[in-house]
């Protein structure tokens, strides 16, 4: 459960990065894939040894990773080590994410019918995230 909640959460990460539908899968190795309208691949995440999620760009080059603090807030860090930013919950189960100084970047919020509505600092709707026929994610942006 845990694991399929830090990969929806990265999933997130590059969803709120781009204007166009992004639609996330597993291959067969257990590797999430997001995938553009047109089908082709924008990242492949999966876990190193050290149990990190890291995202890499098709050619193999990492776009970022993710790892927990003591507290349990999800730390994504860019491909030189530096923190870009930290997930955790507030008081109502929603999913926070901050930059490096704590300013909201978005809050996920799930809604009466099981989509993720994605909201901006101000409470502005980003986007919804739902399930297809198959079980995967698809973003559509506002």
């Amino acid at each position: 459960m845990i694991k399929k909640l830090i990969t929806f959460i990265l999933c997130v990460l590059f969803a709120h990065v781009s204007l166009a539908q992004i639609t996330y899968s597993n291959d067969y190795l257990g590797n999430t894939i997001a995938k553009d309208e047109y089908g082709n691949i924008i990242a492949i995440g999966s876990e190193d040894y050290l149990g990190d999620f890291v995202w890499k760009d098709q050619y193999g080059n990492i776009i970022q990773q993710e790892s927990e603090d003591y507290q349990g807030n999800t730390i994504t860090r860019d491909k030189y080590g530096n923190t870009k930013s930290t997930r955790s919950k507030d008081y109502l189960g929603n999913i926070v994410e901050r930059d490096q100084y704590g300013n909201i970047i978005y809050t996920l919020e799930e809604d009466y019918s099981g989509d993720i509505i994605k909201k901006d600092g101000y409470g502005n709707i980003m986007g919804i995230y739902q399930l297809d026929y198959l079980g995967n994610w698809i973003y559509y942006p506002n």
